[in-house]
């Protein structure tokens, strides 16, 4: 009789690195693996593979490649499967601020604030437009100041008009005087004494 030989070979395991997402100016998010392919009531290879993207907090919005590389066991042959990192748009919001002024003067400078800028940004990459309907000579009253434009590609940009408020102009106080003609023959002094006396 002769012997014959019984040969295990490894089994097929498939690492896959797992899809991840994240807004833009975050913190990248814990990467992590799933496997495929485990027998014998195995939960880990001997020797784990180590992962890694290219991606930041500071990342501009797109795709990142999630890499796998090393990992090893004598039970398996092992195939990995890199992942993505997306970094999505963060949200901005642009509101124009409320003016006033009084009627009949000039518009005053029309402005806006940011609100959600994240890594350091002061602007979105196109600032946006703002206008009003109202003129110097519009009358008292609300006017809308309405923001239009403004892109960026990290940014989902939301916009929000202001008010410009015209108020009254005041007026001033008008003074009347008396005026008191002299006489020929009468003196200042006279006329003070006709007004006390009546005579």
């Amino acid at each position: 009789m002769v012997n014959g030989t019984l040969s295990v070979t490894p089994a097929s395991l498939t690492i896959t690195a797992d899809d991840k997402q994240k807004i833009y100016g975050e913190a990248n998010p814990p990467l992590t693996f799933s496997y495929a392919g485990f027998v014998n009531g195995d939960t880990e290879v001997a020797v784990e593979p180590s992962i890694t993207t290219s991606a930041t907090s500071s990342s501009n919005v797109g795709t990142y490649e999630i890499t796998l590389t090393g990992g090893s066991d004598p039970n398996y042959a092992i195939t990995r499967v890199n992942g993505t990192l997306s970094v999505t748009p963060a949200s901005l919001t642009i509101t124009a601020d409320d003016q006033s002024k009084i009627y009949g003067e000039a518009n005053p400078a029309l402005t806006f604030t940011y609100d959600g800028l994240v890594n350091g940004d002061t602007g979105a990459a196109v600032e946006p437009s703002l206008a009003t309907t109202a003129t110097a000579s519009s009358p008292v009253g609300s006017y809308p100041i309405t923001v239009t434009g403004g892109s960026d590609p990290n940014y989902s940009i939301s916009r929000v008009n202001g008010t410009l408020t015209i108020g009254q102009k005041k007026q001033s106080p008008s003074r009347s005087r008396s005026k008191q003609s002299i006489r020929p023959g009468q003196s200042s002094l006279n006329l003070q004494l006709y007004r006390l006396t009546g005579r």
